[in-house]
């Protein structure tokens, strides 16, 4: 059978070397000839010794080589992520970063003490968003060619229950490999209820597999034996059918954690999560490089937003609700008002009316929400008073939202507390997935992949990401 091959070539290496050493030499040139004025009023940066263009020319190629090879290395050219465009963009930004200092090293030793600064700090956050913006149309452009071609990756499903729909839907809408699904078997000794039509049975499965020309099994579901999956994984290899054991890590562990080997035994190891000790005080100092500038600058439109809502409703501006924060520690959370006053108090009588499932309560048109608050809402600009509480530290601009205590204690499971484990955020996984479009189980799942594969990269990613999430407004209401 035909295996399917990776969606990326020389295409995307050979473009991220011209940007990068691309934006590398904007950088000189604006550093140099643009906007030496500005930067030297600014920021008291005077021109000073200008390097000849070979010498930036030649850092520039090698950034961008540099950056090549950390990609290479890290997977970026051959991963289909689970998250996408956020996984995929903080790979970037970390081999933008070693890039970067690989660069900056180069030219040190080179004996150039006045190399510029300001060109390679530019380079690395330029080149961190033209690169991921670079393999987003690349990889659209190549998902579109492999629709029109008929060349998708044939995919089927061992197993038809919810598991098997959830990863259908990832599939459909967000997933960067050209997937076709071509149809669902029903396992014989499974104890979950299908909730998707069979396409053949266990017994005959692997000629259906041949007669469709499928090039990918995904066994998705958790109930099946050992035995049962070990003689599917050995006919998949013979096959020549490549395969994905979806692992329920879930009811097994209720921690990190990583796989290793043990005298040929594959074992599940639980690890400390990677948010605490040093990170902690990494995020934490983050959080406040960013959020107090932030705050300073918004506080002219926070005056022109209170004002807004005092002409259309009055007071109070700010509404004021006691959320819980990491190890269930409640504190009050700050919000501009964008419903009536009182609301909270009606909510019951519109539980008939929630869209979503599970503890949260969520309602498109929502009679409660005020003229200006809708606006604000579409917007996300009532969330703005919250960069006060990230400054206190009870949140931070990246993390799970904030629960209610009602929601936690009525309705939380063991699983979902694991949510609390760290400071909860002002934007997330969640707001650049679909925010309020996602039901509760959804929300968890993504919540707690960032709890366990926590790093500076991720939230400098979401933050990046939740931009264009903002304007285009998805789930916002």
């Amino acid at each position: 059978m035909t295996k399917h091959k990776p969606a990326t070539s020389l295409l995307l290496p050979l473009g991220d070397l011209i940007l990068v050493t691309g934006v590398f030499m904007l950088g000189y040139w604006l550093r140099h000839f643009l906007l030496p004025d500005q930067l030297l009023e600014l920021f008291n940066m005077p021109v000073g010794f200008r390097l000849p263009t070979s010498h930036y020319l030649v850092s520039g190629l090698i950034m961008g080589v540099i950056e090549m090879i950390m990609l290479q290395t890290f997977g970026v050219y051959r991963q289909a992520y689970g998250l996408a465009h956020i996984e995929e963009l903080a790979w970037i930004l970390r081999s933008s970063f070693l890039a970067m200092v690989v660069t900056l090293s180069f030219s040190m030793a080179s004996g150039n003490p006045h190399y510029s600064r300001f060109v390679l700090v530019f380079a690395f956050l330029a080149a961190s968003i033209a690169v991921a913006v670079w393999h987003w149309f690349c990889r659209r452009i190549i998902q579109r060619s492999a629709r029109k071609k008929g060349q998708m990756v044939r995919v089927a499903f061992y197993g038809n229950g919810i598991l098997a729909q959830d990863l259908t839907k990832f599939i459909r809408n967000k997933s960067s490999v050209p997937y076709e699904i071509i149809g669902y078997i029903q396992p014989p000794n499974s104890k979950i209820k299908p909730v998707l039509n069979s396409s053949c049975d266990a017994e005959n499965m692997f000629s259906w597999l041949r007669e469709n020309s499928v090039s990918e099994l995904i066994i998705a579901d958790t109930t099946i034996p050992g035995k049962e999956i070990n003689s599917i994984i050995c006919r998949c290899e013979q096959e020549g059918i490549a395969y994905k054991l979806v692992a329920d890590l879930f009811s097994m562990v209720n921690l990190t954690t990583r796989v290793v080997h043990m005298g040929g035994t594959t074992m599940i190891e639980s690890v400390p999560p990677p948010l605490g000790g040093i990170t902690r005080i990494i995020k934490r100092s983050m959080d406040l490089v960013i959020a107090i500038p932030i705050l300073l600058v918004f506080l002219p439109l926070g005056f022109l937003i209170s004002l807004a809502i005092l002409i259309d409703s009055g007071f109070p501006v700010f509404y004021v609700h006691i959320r819980l924060s990491r190890n269930n520690k409640p504190f009050k959370m700050f919000k501009f008002r964008s419903m009536r006053a009182g609301a909270h108090s009606e909510k019951g009588d519109l539980e008939q009316f929630n869209e979503s499932s599970g503890p949260v309560f969520r309602m498109k048109k929502d009679p409660r929400i005020t003229f200006v608050g809708r606006y604000l809402r579409k917007w996300s600009l009532d969330e703005m008073p919250q960069l006060i509480n990230v400054i206190l530290g009870q949140m931070s601009l990246v993390g799970p939202r904030p629960p209610l205590p009602e929601e936690v204690t009525e309705h939380y499971t063991e699983r979902h507390l694991k949510r609390l484990q760290t400071v909860p955020g002002m934007t997330g996984i969640v707001q650049i997935f679909g925010r309020r479009d996602l039901d509760f189980e959804e929300m968890v799942k993504l919540d707690l992949h960032y709890v366990d594969n926590w790093s500076i990269w991720i939230d400098l990613a979401i933050l990046i990401l939740t931009i264009p999430t903002i304007f285009s407004r998805k789930g916002a209401y």
